[in-house]
């Protein structure tokens, strides 16, 4: 199949050989797909928020200080937010700004290993339910690693496993 391109007012669609189209800015030649798909991803993740929280999008455009319109546009995906009103949004959510951040591509995923990952997958948890979670979990391991590292190590299933039990329970 032969390649071919089509300029429009809004960028350049093109056809490549495999058949696959894309649709670019016509004056910087990037995907513009990217950003919409983007915009979606983050405008769909602030209703379902917006929704668990069970605000109408009249109350959260108050609480957030952000218009109607540009609200519904956000959560239609056909307009990206910036970091201030993703922030503005968060408040009237009473979630995290960076949870936002995240979702919008802004800041990278955090890391934690499967048990944090399985927090922040669960969609019956409010954000600030996963951020409580998340902050006791890390805790408790940032409290084990320091005692791990001041005491001796001691090999599991061996006579001095019982020992080291007790030392904790006597503390």
């Amino acid at each position: 199949m032969p390649e071919s391109d089509i300029t429009t007012n809004s960028g350049v669609h093109s056809t490549g050989q495999d058949g696959e189209s894309a649709t670019t800015d016509a004056s910087t030649g990037k995907p513009i797909g990217k950003v919409a798909d983007i915009g979606r991803d983050i405008g769909q993740y602030i209703r379902q928020q917006r929704e668990n929280a069970k605000i109408s999008l009249r109350q959260l455009s108050k609480l957030a200080g952000v218009s109607n319109p540009y609200l519904s546009q956000i959560e239609r995906g056909s307009r990206k937010p910036s970091a201030e009103i993703l922030q503005q949004i968060a408040k009237g959510l009473r979630i995290s700004a960076e949870a936002l951040y995240v979702q919008a591509g802004i800041l990278d995923v955090p890391t934690g290993g499967p048990v944090a990952d399985a927090i922040r997958a669960d969609t019956e948890l409010s954000e600030r339910q996963k951020q409580v979670l998340l902050d006791v979990y890390e805790s408790f391991r940032r409290e084990n690693a320091a005692e791990s590292s001041q005491e001796p190590s001691t090999v599991e299933g061996s006579d001095d496993a019982p020992a080291a039990t007790d030392r904790h329970n006597a503390q």
